[in-house]
C-alpha cells in the first residue's frame, strides 16, 4: 500500500485558518453584538434582547417541544369512564375542560400597537383584541377568550404596566 501523501504546505496553511476562524469567528461577532447593544440601551433602547442571536451564533439548539405543543397535550391521566382520553375541550366528571392552547401572532415592524391578534382552535382567519388605554402588544403576554365578547389580558413579568392596571381598565370599560 502506498503511504498517504503528505499534505501541502498551503493546505495545512488553509486547514488551520479554518480552525482559527471557527475558534474566533463566533466569540468575535458575539463582542461585536455585545458592544452594538450596550450603545443602544445607552441610547434609550431599553428592550433590547439579544440572547437569542447569541445563542444561535454559538450553536444552542432549538428545543425539542415548545411550552404551546407541551400545553395542548393532553395528560396520560385525564381519561373519562371508557379508559379512553378525554380530547381538549370537553369537559370530564369533574366539570374541568382542558382548553387549546394557541399562540398570540408575533407584532411586526408596522402592526398596530394596540390590538393583539391570533387564531383560534378551529377558524381559518386571525381574531383581533383590542387592547386598553396604555397597554400595547409588546407587554403582553397572553390572552383568555371566555367567551366571544370578554377577554382577559395578561401582562408580562416585565412589563413596567402593573397588572391591577390592566385588571381596572377592563373594569371601567366594561371588557
Amino acid at each position: 500500500m502506498p503511504d498517504d501523501p503528505k499534505p501541502t504546505f498551503w493546505a495545512t496553511v488553509w486547514a488551520k485558518l479554518k480552525w482559527a476562524a471557527t475558534q474566533f469567528f463566533a466569540p468575535g461577532v458575539a463582542l461585536v453584538v455585545i458592544i452594538v447593544a450596550i450603545l443602544l440601551v445607552a441610547m434609550g433602547w431599553k428592550e433590547l434582547q439579544i440572547g437569542g442571536l447569541l445563542g444561535k451564533l454559538f450553536g444552542k439548539k432549538d428545543p425539542e417541544q415548545r411550552a404551546i405543543d407541551v400545553a395542548n397535550s393532553v395528560s396520560p391521566d385525564r381519561v373519562g369512564p371508557d379508559g379512553k382520553l378525554i380530547p381538549q375541550g370537553t369537559p370530564d366528571s369533574k366539570g374541568d375542560t382542558q382548553a387549546v392552547v394557541v399562540p398570540i401572532n408575533d407584532p411586526g415592524l408596522f402592526s398596530n400597537p394596540d390590538t393583539v391578534t391570533f387564531t383560534p382552535p378551529g377558524a381559518s382567519k386571525a381574531v383581533e383584541i383590542q387592547l386598553p388605554d396604555g397597554v400595547k402588544a409588546k407587554d403582553v403576554e397572553h390572552v383568555i377568550v371566555v367567551s366571544p365578547e370578554v377577554t382577559v389580558v395578561s401582562v408580562k413579568d416585565t412589563s413596567n404596566i402593573p397588572a391591577q392596571k390592566i385588571d381596572d381598565l377592563l373594569t371601567k370599560y366594561g371588557s
